[in-house]
């Protein structure tokens, strides 16, 4: 059907942006099924790291550090920590002190273990606490007991380490001061104070008989009651969210790489067109080859009717027949479907149809109805037989409704679907009923057929959700819109079953509803 420019304008709307979280919101409504196998796919990895992961015990003993004064005569030369100007820097020195390699060749013979110092001290940390004059020493082993044992181990050798060079460093200043001592009388001995030898001795005595004064254990190790990793409920939740972000972001992807018809919204965002039908997804339309009549179930075969009524066709009059030409954007979208249970549900009012088959590239209609064809569309085209001729009845289908198929696939033979034979075609089929529904190739791909599109008197676009692609609709609809063609309508295809299908239709009342379609259009 041509139409005026002012009739054409209008119909073909621009596609309309959904902005922030409603667009968000569709997305992952349109996608849930994505996220959810990501959410279910991290949770099971998660689940099995904390069955399959070596558990890590953790357990943690504490050293206090405490500076002596740098001007103590009795303490200067022993190699102890002095206070000095950084309180951060005395705990951070004792700290690396004990991931010394002494302490941990010490820890392992101790404690008879097989690992070198190196591959011990990894399992090791040495931390100052913040703001406070202690170190914390955590040790991770297999089990509760061994983390226990290297954490209290390492606290114990540091200190011993530490008090065994102190000690050597004291026993040198003794004897030092012992030889001095010797050549000084009494009264030299105690001159000075503090200073003096004899003070020093003393107090140098006094430390030989304790342990490092600074450096001393604050807490041992509790052996610890559960494994610090895997974390079984940190793990799951980890998971989860994991698999969330994945989801979404899995999601969000898809819809940009694959933008298929989703949702019914998204046609009224490209057509300003009624949506004639929807027809509900039935069992096995998505395998090769159009759906036959007798094997829809009664909410389909409700829906072509619905078409069929939509379209007015029953008060249709003239001398010349209705031309009603069912295109798409691409293939396997219903539209030979479509184009033949229109004409079943048009014939079935007593009216003379013919279905004429126009896609010569991918024909199904001979396979699907398993009729022995002669001569078709072919052997019209290049002049071989009149459209009479070519017309046959398909068995199980009214005597009312013939139909002009395509013999085999010939893509060569497209062009002829825009020369004037064809539209000779169109002319002589509507002569001699009072409907002819064209089964037109995908007007987007195949352009041949353009001229029928143009001499029909409606056209019907058919899209398929989950099949047909958003930019190839509006490719669509723009070749359409600049051949002056404004289509009725729209069938959408493969919409989710409502109730009302269970509810007006009981298993098996098939052949009653089409029986009575009659006497209801």
């Amino acid at each position: 059907m041509v139409a005026s420019n002012r009739e054409a304008a209008g119909w073909l709307g621009p596609r309309l942006g959904e902005e922030g979280l409603q667009r968000y919101a569709r997305t992952i409504r349109e996608r849930w099924r994505v996220v959810l196998a990501c959410v279910i796919v991290a949770l099971l990895g998660a689940g099995a790291y904390v069955a399959l992961a070596p558990k890590v015990y953790q357990a943690t003993s504490q050293l206090l550090v405490t500076p002596v004064d740098p001007s103590d005569p009795t303490t200067i030369g022993l190699g102890l920590i002095a206070t000095s100007n950084d309180p951060g820097r005395d705990v951070a020195t004792a700290a690396s002190l004990v991931t010394a390699v002494q302490v941990a060749n010490n820890v392992s013979s101790t404690l008879g273990l097989h690992e070198t110092p190196r591959k011990l001290l990894a399992k090791i940390s040495a931390v100052p606490l913040a703001n406070t004059s202690i170190v914390s020493i955590t040790a991770s082993a297999p089990s509760a007991a061994r983390a226990q044992a290297i954490a209290n181990s390492f606290a114990e050798q540091t200190v011993s380490i530490r008090t065994q060079r102190v000690h050597a460093i004291e026993e040198k200043t003794i004897a030092l001061l012992k030889v001095e001592a010797a050549h000084q009388t009494k009264e030299q001995l105690n001159a000075g104070g503090s200073e003096s030898v004899a003070s020093r001795l003393a107090g140098l005595e006094e430390l030989r008989a304790q342990p490092d004064p600074t450096v001393s254990i604050a807490a041992l190790a509790d052996r610890p009651t559960s494994p610090s990793s895997p974390r079984k409920a940190i793990s799951l939740v980890a998971g989860l969210f994991a698999g969330l972000i994945l989801g979404l972001a899995a999601a969000f992807v898809l819809q940009n790489i694959d933008p298929k018809l989703r949702r019914e919204e998204q046609l009224r965002e490209i057509f300003r067109l009624p949506i004639l039908s929807r027809v509900p997804r039935e069992p096995g339309s998505r395998r090769a080859g159009p759906l036959l009549p007798s094997r829809l179930s009664s909410p389909t075969s409700e829906a072509y009717r619905t078409l069929r009524a939509t379209m007015f066709a029953g008060q249709h009059e003239g001398d010349r027949g209705q031309a009603i030409l069912v295109t798409g954007s691409s293939p396997s979208e219903g539209k030979s479907s479509t184009a033949l249970n229109l004409a079943y549900a048009l014939a079935q009012t007593g009216q003379q149809v013919i279905l004429v088959e126009a896609d010569l590239r991918r024909p199904s209609l001979v396979a699907a109805l398993k009729v022995d064809l002669h001569y078709g569309l072919l052997a019209v085209l290049s002049g071989q037989v009149s459209v009479q001729d070519a017309l046959i009845d398909a068995p199980g289908y009214p005597e009312n409704l013939k139909m002009l198929l395509v013999e085999r696939p010939e893509p060569a033979a497209a062009d002829r679907l825009a020369l004037p034979i064809a539209q000779e075609m169109l002319r002589t089929a509507q002569s001699l009923a009072d409907y002819v529904v064209i089964d037109s190739p995908p007007l987007s791909q195949i352009v041949d057929a353009l001229p029928l599109a143009q001499a029909a008197d409606e056209v019907l676009i058919v899209a398929r959700l989950g099949t047909s692609r958003m930019h190839t609709l509006v490719e669509l609809g723009e070749l359409l819109q600049q051949n002056g063609v404004r289509p009725l309508g729209l069938v959408l295809v493969d919409v989710e079953r409502s109730a009302r299908g269970s509810y007006y239709y009981a298993p098996g009342s098939h052949s009653q509803a089409s029986e009575g379609s009659a006497t209801r259009t």
